[in-house]
């Protein structure tokens, strides 16, 4: 009985086989090319109604007007860069609930959220401060993407506490923010793969991923990957450390209907959620007993993404950033 038991939990620890997100199947991308057709044709009408719902999340316009000494700083990447092409993509919808998902299975990671923010009192502002570094650090002047980072490092500062399973936590750990960076930028990989109009090669996922390495050195990370298989390497890595907790659960629960949402605005919800499950690498899925998505729940949430790449969908850091260099 002993080597039976051994046998099981060796098996359960075993190294998953390399993860390489995966693009979309043919029914996908069918699908897609109808949506686009149909949101080419409603978007006056759907998609204004879909951007407005999402509105919360997006930032004013009005305040990214550059300064006189920002005009003509293309940032830390520039619009050569594989990162302004992949956080260009409404696909970053789906890659912020992945993100979200995929720490969560930290226990110390989950529970820094949890007791420090209002996750669930405040789901869309804290979104909006989410997605809002991310696009900054991307698109923003210097000044302002290094100022982002800074604020950042600060507010972390002031997150610790002691986990439900009594280990005490620091924003600050290394160990968490190299957890939150890999799986914060895993998700926007591979949420561009599965979703874009014109995924990311395999090749050019190591670029990004080399790329935003910066950002993570900018918030405190050692030693950030910088290309796709430093990105695996390291969730298997963090892999022994995941788990189901009690944070982990609450926060699962209210993903998967979020209380906030009126009814009608469910089924775009759901559209979405399975497109970030279908982002998490399968040692995750596992670990949340989830399986991968159908192809027609995938298919609506390329629908639903497309629509929202209608006219008028151009981020508005992105926006910004073309003012600041003076190209359309």
């Amino acid at each position: 009985m002993a080597r039976r038991i051994t046998a099981a939990a060796e098996a359960l620890l075993a190294p998953y086989p390399p993860w390489v997100p995966e693009t979309a199947t043919r029914l996908e991308q069918v699908v897609g090319i109808a949506s686009g057709t149909t949101a080419a044709l409603a978007s006056p009408l759907y998609a204004g109604l879909l951007r407005r719902a999402l509105q919360p999340l997006g930032t004013d316009p009005a305040k990214l007007a550059p300064t006189e000494e920002e005009m003509g700083d293309p940032g830390w990447f520039g619009p050569d860069s594989v990162a302004w092409r992949v956080h260009a993509e409404p696909s970053l919808l789906v890659a912020g609930i992945s993100a979200f998902t995929l720490q969560s299975l930290h226990p110390l990671a989950m529970a820094g959220v949890a007791e420090h923010s209002s996750f669930s009192e405040d789901f869309m502002g804290r979104t909006q401060r989410t997605g809002d570094f991310v696009q900054c650090v991307v698109y923003g002047s210097t000044a302002e993407a290094t100022r982002i980072c800074r604020t950042v490092r600060r507010i972390h500062d002031t997150v610790v506490g002691i986990a439900p399973d009594g280990r005490p936590y620091e924003a600050n750990d290394p160990e968490l923010l190299h957890w939150v960076h890999i799986t914060e930028y895993a998700a926007i990989a591979a949420a561009h793969r599965r979703f874009a109009v014109h995924p990311i090669s395999r090749a050019e996922m190591d670029t990004y991923i080399g790329e935003v390495a910066r950002v993570g050195i900018e918030v405190g990370v050692v030693d950030p990957p910088t290309d796709w298989h430093g990105i695996d390497e390291g969730i298997e890595r963090h892999r022994p450390q995941l788990a189901v907790g009690r944070y982990a659960s609450a926060g699962l629960a209210f993903l998967d209907r979020p209380p906030f949402l009126p009814a009608a605005a469910q089924p775009v919800w759901r559209a979405l959620w399975h497109g970030a499950i279908a982002c998490l690498p399968p040692a995750a899925r596992d670990l949340l007993n989830l399986p991968m998505p159908r192809p027609h729940e995938l298919a609506a949430t390329r629908a639903v993404l497309r629509v929202l790449q209608g006219p008028g969908g151009t981020p508005p850091r992105l926006a910004a950033a073309r003012t600041r260099l003076g190209i359309g």
